[in-house]
């Protein structure tokens, strides 16, 4: 065993934890793979696809440090015509290293208004309950670190500390034939994510912004071969963070691949995003990696993101599917 490479690591992983939250409090994770994970992007699309659909979504980022960021998604949404929209549940689960995990439970309802023949807007409700876990039998202490290696128990040792707290959001998508913008808007109570009760720690407001558009290259209507472009954009803001994200994607038939580009607001490029994936009648799958631009993780091997998507369409049985529009939405 490699003790001083071990040491390090620790050391790396504490210090990116104490950077991360001294940079913003209780930032939500989030997926390069924006739109295969479409529910936790936004409630107004649940049941948009006008089929029951089943999504999964892992992400794992930096597992050059032993995977201390790990993100598991899964939902389901179906349309519910006796509703004129459709019903959803999402649930999400965020490891932050081996200590911290959060786990949270959404279901949300959409709302379909046909504003006329060419525009239709979406417009939906999000009720959650999320629960952190905080295990202090994984935290390392400063007394437990010596030249031979940790060895020592800590007299600062704490327990097992959970807490749990209810949140909420709201969203609105709208589309036409090739084109699709929405606004999602959670943590609308700014929920307290303090594990004790001597302080109180909000959890901010995040504001999510997203649009994009097809256009067809090259169409035969008559067969399957088909060429369109899928630009994109999607902004994100929570707290005192603040990214813009905005990728091409290419559709060639049953195959897509795209590139993404990621920064802050003063347009510095932090990392860009390869993907591709595969769309049958009844499924797709995508894979995307992230790949970091900016020192020092830039210099450093397996420091990007590995991402990982699956969605499974089920037939519909409700009737017509004809009765509503379908929505527009990109692949990645």
């Amino acid at each position: 065993m490699n003790i001083a490479g071990e040491m390090h690591k620790y050391l790396l992983i504490l210090l990116l934890i104490c950077g991360f939250h001294l940079k913003v409090v209780g930032q939500d994770p989030f997926f390069s793979q924006f739109f295969n994970s479409i529910l936790y992007l936004n409630p107004a699309y649940a049941g948009s696809a006008h089929q029951p659909r089943i999504s999964a979504a892992y992400r794992n980022q930096m597992p050059a440090l032993g995977s201390p960021w790990v993100s598991y998604n899964a939902s389901y949404d179906m349309p519910v015509k006796a509703l004129q929209g459709g019903l959803g549940i999402n649930i999400m689960n965020d490891a932050q290293g081996p200590s911290l995990n959060r786990l949270s439970a959404d279901v949300m309802y959409s709302y379909f208004l046909a504003v006329n023949s060419r525009l239709t807007l979406n417009a939906g409700f999000q009720a959650s309950y999320a629960h952190r876990f905080l295990q202090g039998s994984e935290l390392i202490f400063p007394d437990q670190v010596t030249p031979g290696g940790i060895i020592y128990p800590s007299r600062d040792a704490i327990g097992n500390i959970s807490k749990g707290y209810p949140d909420f959001a709201i969203g609105f998508v709208a589309f036409t034939r090739i084109a699709y913008a929405g606004v999602s808007l959670h943590h609308l109570t700014t929920p307290d994510m303090s594990m004790t009760n001597a302080s109180r720690v909000p959890l901010p407001r995040k504001l999510t912004v997203h649009g994009g558009m097809y256009f067809s290259v090259y169409e035969r209507r008559l067969g399957r071969e088909a060429l369109k472009l899928n630009p994109n954009l999607v902004y994100l803001h929570q707290g005192g963070f603040r990214q813009i994200n905005y990728g091409l994607d290419i559709i060639y038939n049953n195959v897509h691949a795209g590139v993404w580009f990621r920064h802050a607001m003063d347009f510095t490029v932090n990392a860009f995003v390869l993907h591709i994936g595969y769309e049958h009648e009844y499924f797709r799958f995508g894979y995307s990696h992230d790949f970091n631009v900016y020192e020092p993780w830039s210099s450093m091997q397996n420091m990007g993101a590995h991402e990982l998507t699956f969605l499974l369409k089920l037939e519909y049985s409700g009737g017509p599917r004809q009765r509503f529009r379908t929505i527009k939405s990109p692949k990645i």
